[in-house]
């Protein structure tokens, strides 16, 4: 009898960690993601945004210990601010002939909880390189991450310089666009075909 229920703890310890033990792969999701970024200029603030985001990121959402990899990825091209003369010098300062993505490739993340829930947001730090017109820069970007009915939602920002990427904020006369840009994500993930 002993040995019967010993044998049964195992075989649902087996099932269980196998279960939970598996990275999945995620993508992000057409149409529920957007990356967007903030800057200031004297004569007024302005933002960009794209919905054109791609990637893919492995993760097990039932042990975050176990890691994230992955990466984001956006076509420079497809930043948006409202005014075409800004978006036509923004690509042209992006140098999206040559350069066209700009990417995000998580390195590590510290989540504040082991798994992720539908009830409260897990909150994450971050870390990873940003390439933008091929200059490669570590960044750490606050984040969270919660499941909601339609997959893995997953939000961060933080700031960096355009003089870390080789890029010399545009000016306009004698007035020029601050160096700090708030940079963000909010992306819905989904399980790979």
């Amino acid at each position: 009898m002993i040995a019967r229920v010993g044998a049964l703890c195992l075989a649902l310890l087996v099932t269980a960690t196998s279960a939970h033990a598996e990275a999945r792969r995620w993508v992000p999701t057409s149409g529920k993601s957007h990356v967007w970024f903030s800057a200031s200029f004297p004569l007024g603030d302005f933002t960009g945004r794209t919905e054109d985001v791609t990637g893919e990121f492995q993760t097990d959402p039932a042990d975050l210990r176990q890691g994230v990899t992955g990466t984001l990825r956006i076509r420079a091209a497809t930043l948006r601010t409202g005014m075409d003369g800004r978006d036509r010098d923004m690509r042209k300062t992006l140098d999206v002939e040559s350069q066209p993505e700009i990417r995000f490739v998580v390195q590590a993340v510290e989540p504040s909880f082991s798994s992720i829930t539908e009830t409260a947001d897990v909150l994450l730090v971050i870390r990873g390189l940003l390439v933008i017109r091929g200059v490669e820069r570590p960044m750490t970007v606050p984040g969270r991450v919660r499941f909601r009915s339609d997959g893995l939602w997953v939000r961060g920002e933080s700031t960096l310089r355009m003089t870390d990427f080789g890029i010399t904020p545009p000016r306009r006369l004698f007035l020029a666009v601050r160096d700090e840009v708030a940079v963000a994500f909010d992306v819905t993930l989904h399980p790979a075909e």
